[in-house]
């Protein structure tokens, strides 16, 4: 039910063209929101006789510095920051490492694992078996510190989990029928996580209590395709069938608000979103351009297009965190090969800097305060200031 079919036909290449004819918003194309900042991505005057100068993005990279290796773990996938450490998956392991590249630790290791998520209190762990493709939720609490002499403990500069026991792994579990391959955690809070799951009724998502998984509440089902599943002012924010952009209210039993149902708060016609929400604004990345709109959905504007970025490499999936938009190309440039952008609002413009150039294939990506972390295909996990 994950379809990999899907996700060529309208991958980011096609967004520059489109994978739909059913225009369900009005189209932004030839409408730039952010002004020209000089020479665009492919500038770079030539003169008979001389060599060409550089591009703007190879002028841009050239102050980026090089990013702190924390892995070189191949298949890294899964990555995720807690305090000050980072998590991340490798094979059948998930790792540890500190953000400085020391203290790495091997946390957990099954030949069962297929996807981990870690955040501040829980290990969770997306598991199946050579005799079946469901998927086992285990979750592993963070190892809370003891009080002394009646004083809390302070808290953990990072989390810790306990390990394997006698034989025995640590954690609960909840048996599911979920498709093991098409499951993941995308977010967390305080008591739950949030899982997209491949179920038998379609794309659902769940929110799963942390202390007991086999509780699990739907808050939304597709019989088609839900990406960029994520939680913003409070709600659940969703993509279905890559061009329609939904919500659902989040439910809060002790302050008496009961769940939402799920609501299309707006659809495009033109190209695949890849979305990003935040406090203010839902941002869609489409491959040639970055989109911002309104929570309502309204005020649709481009706020950066390929004509205007330092770089020709296409935008791809986009975090916001912060007031800003962390972007990791679809593409890459000519010059500068695969990049991570920032995107900063100052006024009515929007301000475009490097985070990383020159990488490969960007395959994940988290962000905090002060730091942006990435695995990158074939070469390990990476590190660079915000």
């Amino acid at each position: 039910m994950r379809k990999a079919l899907a996700l060529v036909v309208c991958g980011a290449v096609a967004a520059l063209i489109g994978c739909a004819d059913d225009d369900t918003g009005a189209s932004l194309r030839g409408k730039p929101g952010a002004s020209n900042r000089g020479a665009g991505a492919g500038s770079g005057e030539t003169t008979a006789g001389s060599e060409a100068a550089p591009s703007s993005a190879e002028n841009a990279c050239a102050a980026v510095q090089p990013p702190t290796t924390l892995a070189d773990a191949t298949d890294a996938r899964d990555v995720r920051i807690a305090g000050s450490a980072v998590y991340y998956q490798a094979g059948a392991k998930v790792f540890r490492v500190l953000k400085d590249g020391t203290k790495k630790k091997e946390l957990y290791t099954s030949p069962n694992l297929v996807r981990s998520y870690v955040d501040k209190t829980a290990m969770v762990l997306i598991e199946t078996t050579p005799e079946s493709t469901e998927a086992t939720i285990r979750v592993v609490q963070a190892i809370v510190p003891e009080d002394k002499d009646g004083q809390p403990a302070p808290e953990p500069a990072f989390p810790d989990f306990p390990t394997a026991a006698d034989g025995a792994l640590p954690g609960v579990t909840a048996a599911t029928d979920f498709n093991a391959a098409g499951t993941r955690v995308f977010a967390s809070d305080e008591k739950s996580f949030y899982l997209l799951a491949d179920t038998g009724d379609g794309d659902t998502i769940f929110q799963v209590k942390k202390k007991n998984p086999n509780v699990r509440t739907a808050l939304a089902q597709s019989a088609n395709v839900i990406t960029n599943p994520q939680i913003a002012s409070g709600a659940v924010w969703y993509v279905r069938d890559q061009q329609r952009i939904f919500k659902v209210a989040l439910g809060d039993e002790e302050n008496g608000i009961e769940q939402g149902e799920p609501t299309e708060v707006f659809g495009i016609g033109y190209a695949s979103c890849s979305l990003a929400v935040n406090e203010r604004a839902a941002f869609c990345s489409v491959g040639s351009a970055v989109e911002r709109r309104d929570l309502t959905g309204a005020n649709p504007t481009t706020i950066l297009d390929a004509q205007q970025s330092k770089t020709q490499a296409l935008f791809g999936a986009t975090i916001a965190r912060d007031g800003a938009l962390f972007v990791r190309s679809a593409a890459p440039d000519e010059k500068v090969k695969h990049v991570i952008r920032a995107l900063e609002s100052s006024g009515d413009a929007v301000e475009e800097s490097f985070v990383a150039c020159g990488r490969g294939m960007v395959t994940d990506l988290a962000v905090d305060g002060t730091s942006v972390v990435w695995t990158e295909e074939g070469a390990g996990v990476f590190l660079a200031p915000r």
